[in-house]
């Protein structure tokens, strides 16, 4: 079982914040949802209290938002 959830939309700015992640705590310990690609993904990502792209949710339920000022993925723009 994988330690956190990074969820993202795909854009850019997702990605290079992926990487960072991954450098961090390692790709063994994380799993990556792109939720443009899963519809289902977007609902898990908000009942698990996700606000907006990209989120990095630890399996203790404890969310991590980044606060990227150009980036516009608020979980209720893609619904």
């Amino acid at each position: 079982m994988k330690n956190s959830t990074l969820y993202h939309d795909g854009c850019d700015i997702c990605a290079l914040v992926g990487q960072e992640v991954v450098n961090l705590i390692g790709l063994a310990n994380l799993d990556i949802v792109h939720v443009g690609l899963n519809p289902l993904k977007q609902i898990e990502a908000k009942s698990k209290g996700v606000k907006a792209f990209p989120a990095l949710v630890l399996n203790n339920g404890n969310i991590l938002h980044f606060n990227v000022e150009e980036h516009e993925g608020n979980v209720d723009c893609l619904f």
